[in-house]
Formats: structure tokens, C-alpha cells, sequence
């Protein structure tokens, strides 16, 4: 084994730790919970990997993790994870191809994310059943998480920025 390979292995290792260390912070009931309400922070670790290692890592991290998500959640199998793999690949690709990776600009993503997926939750799991009276659901409950969940975006931000540079090899530092 390579010195580089090694790096990686380990640099990744660490990124799964954290990734499941919240995911385990947000299922515990009580913890993080603010009114009522917790935030959704898997999503915004893995759009952080995705932002920093590439769409196909990214990818790989939102879907495992969306798996994850999926045995706690109470919308259909699988949701979470092809949400996910889908928002991920999307944050890596932008990144290369678009975007700088500036805190502002990855906290945007991260926002853009759980917007969409909330929405995405919202529509297939109450309006497409023809549930009435949801506008105050939405503005007490949905819209309260997706401000917590952006507000939780920074923190993980700034850890995977000093993870990407303290694992990146010599060679390659600028």
C-alpha cells in the first residue's frame, strides 16, 4: 500500500465517522431539538464530501447514508437515498464545473438541498394525498427545519474544508 492510498483510506474513514456521528445526533430524540423541531444534518455533511471530493464520493456518501436515513424515516424506502445520490453528484459536478468552493456558495447548495428534498417529502407524502389544511404545516414545521438544517451547513463546512487540506498530499498543496 501506497503512502497516498493509505491517506485516502484514512481520510475517508474519518469522513464516514463523522457522517454516521450525525446521523446518529439526529435520529437521538431530544437531542438538537429545538421547539419541537430537529434539524436534518446527513444531508449537509454529504453535500460538504461532495463539494470537496468529487461527485463520485459524494455520491457514493449521500447514498449510503440516505440508506441510513431511510430506516428512520417515515417516507418510503429508498427516498432518502436516491434524493440524496442525486443532490450529491449534483453539489460535486457544480462544484467542478460552476461553482467556487466558497463557504457562501456551499452553504447555498446545502440550503438548495434540504429545500428541495423537503419539498420533495411534502409533496409526495401529504399533498398528493389530498390532505387539507397544510399551509400551517409547512410554516411550523417543514420551514423551522430547513433554517436549522442551513444553519447546521456552516459548521460541517468549515470541518470538511480543514479535512480536505489536512489530508491533501504534500505535492499538491498550493
Amino acid at each position: 500500500m501506497t503512502k497516498l492510498f493509505r491517506r485516502k483510506v484514512l481520510k475517508f474513514f474519518v469522513y464516514a465517522l463523522i457522517v454516521f456521528s450525525a446521523y446518529i445526533i439526529q435520529t437521538t430524540p431530544g437531542l438538537f431539538d429545538f421547539f419541537g423541531i430537529a434539524p436534518f444534518i446527513v444531508l449537509p455533511a454529504c453535500i460538504c464530501i461532495a463539494v470537496f471530493e468529487g461527485e463520485f464520493a459524494g455520491g457514493l456518501f449521500g447514498f449510503f447514508f440516505g440508506l441510513f436515513c431511510d430506516s428512520t424515516s417515515e417516507t418510503v424506502f429508498g427516498f432518502n437515498a436516491l434524493v440524496f445520490l442525486v443532490f450529491c453528484v449534483m453539489a460535486g459536478l457544480a462544484t467542478i464545473y460552476l461553482f467556487r468552493r466558497s463557504t457562501m456558495n456551499i452553504m447555498l447548495l446545502c440550503l438548495g438541498a434540504v429545500f428541495f428534498r423537503s419539498a420533495l417529502e411534502y409533496f409526495f407524502g401529504f399533498i398528493l394525498y389530498g390532505y387539507e389544511n397544510l399551509a400551517p404545516f409547512f410554516y411550523t414545521e417543514i420551514a423551522p427545519q430547513i433554517v436549522l438544517t442551513s444553519i447546521f451547513s456552516l459548521p460541517f463546512c468549515l470541518l470538511f474544508r480543514w479535512l480536505h487540506k489536512k489530508f491533501e498530499p504534500e505535492e499538491t498543496k498550493e
